[in-house]
């Protein structure tokens, strides 16, 4: 099931959705840019949503059709909405519920008194009356992460996981490709064996920490008979795509990546310079990746005009080795 930010054209699927689960309309439609649905066959199937209050969120309209209860849509777009909870500059989510308690319980909300709810949330429609004074309060506390901002020269612009998904389900059925270097990298008959969200926490050679997340995609080469079946489809890749993250928390904004190796050479990811649709097929460029110093200027970086035997100077803190002294034996 595809999991993707809600739509102005997705509030009639919504609000039949709402009322069927007996859950309250108002303000939702308002909020509608930060509430996220699953969509399967074109059609809505689940939703949640969330809205902002100064630095307090509060978490509301999660309801899932009758046909797909019971199978982890409602907990996958909880879990979309709480990872993008920091970048809003939440410090808190925050619900009311009258039947779900032990369902919340099991996703890390704990229960709390109903007075001690920050003031930005008892001004919002759902405490003004929308959800009844007797549904419980709960809440879970958001912890801030320091965001990436160092990037790979040449690779200012990264591709997301969202453009990636975006591509491949715009247009009809086309074979699959990925190139390097404008030529053909991985071969026809291939398999997408694995997808990993991955949560990255780092330090430079500076001393700075970092952490943001990235996609990886592994790519394996068929057998023979596969191979002469031609190129995976865009749509039979998001099929594939769709299934996996339905159950993993994979984030639109996260930087996706190719995994390649076979038995000639070792597996490496890849960037993604660019998407070429065309009238036959979808091309997806990749680059190779890079190292860098991340410290930049704080390293003792030498400038441009520098010659290159000068290296960073000793005692800069740069991340190279010191130079060796020669020593002779006597």
């Amino acid at each position: 099931m595809l999991t993707r930010r809600a739509r102005p054209e997705d509030w009639p699927d919504i609000e039949a959705l709402l009322l069927a689960c007996h859950l309250p309309l108002d303000g939702a439609r308002e909020h509608l840019n930060l509430f996220r649905v699953g969509e399967e066959a074109g059609q809505v199937r689940g939703v949640a949503g969330l809205e902002v209050h100064g630095n307090a969120g509060l978490l509301r309209s999660v309801a899932t059709s009758a046909d797909h209860r019971s199978r982890g849509v409602a907990a996958a777009l909880v879990r979309d909405l709480l990872q993008g909870a920091s970048e809003y500059g939440l410090t808190s989510v925050s619900l009311l519920t009258t039947t779900a308690r032990r369902y919340f319980e099991r996703l890390g909300f704990e229960v709390q008194p109903r007075a001690d709810s920050p003031p930005a949330l008892q001004a919002s429609l759902e405490f003004q009356g929308a959800c009844p004074k007797s549904a419980t309060f709960m809440s879970l506390s958001i912890h801030q992460e320091p965001t990436m901002t160092q990037t790979i020269p040449g690779l200012e612009e990264l591709t997301t996981t969202l453009a990636l998904r975006t591509e491949m389900s715009a247009g009809p059925q086309r074979p699959l490709e990925f190139w390097l270097h404008d030529q053909p990298l991985v071969g026809p008959g291939y398999h997408v064996t694995e997808v990993k969200a991955v949560t990255i926490e780092a330090m430079d050679c500076g001393g700075k920490a970092a952490s943001w997340r990235e996609t990886v995609i592994q790519l394996m080469d068929g057998i023979a008979e596969e191979a002469a079946s031609g190129f995976m489809t865009n749509r039979k890749f998001l099929a594939i795509y769709n299934r996996v993250t339905s159950r993993i928390p994979v984030r639109d904004e996260a930087e996706v990546r190719f995994e390649y190796g076979n038995d000639r050479s070792p597996a490496l990811q890849y960037h993604v310079g660019r998407i070429e649709a065309k009238n036959e097929r979808v091309i997806v460029h990749l680059q190779t990746p890079g190292v860098q110093c991340k410290a930049g200027e704080a390293c003792g970086l030498p400038s441009e005009a520098s010659s290159a035997e000068e290296g960073c100077a000793s005692g800069s803190g740069c991340c190279s080795p010191a130079p060796v002294e020669l020593m002779t034996l006597g």
